[in-house]
């Protein structure tokens, strides 16, 4: 068994309504939007806001840029708004 295997359960987080079982310390902002929407990479001129709330150590809630990710805690959840240039 190794060192990560010792008392790291997943937990439940929630990500535009619909729940996931979440393995890892962090998500990151990449993964949050993969989680809300799969095989639907962002293009030239989309852009994707990321919010959580219910956020671990104090830090209820925030935002997520590209590039960062955030401890997760069980119950935590993700709003992941999609945008598109017209």
């Amino acid at each position: 068994m190794s060192q990560d295997d010792h008392g790291k359960k997943p937990v439940t987080i929630i990500v535009n309504t619909r729940s996931y079982e979440w393995a890892e310390k962090e998500i990151s902002y990449e993964q949050a939007y993969d989680l809300a929407y799969p095989n639907q990479p962002l293009g030239d001129g989309d852009t994707a806001t990321i919010e959580y709330s219910r956020g671990p150590d104090g830090h209820g809630g925030g935002s997520l840029t590209a590039g960062h990710g955030v401890h997760v805690k069980d119950g935590m959840v993700f709003d992941v708004y999609r945008t598109s240039r017209s």
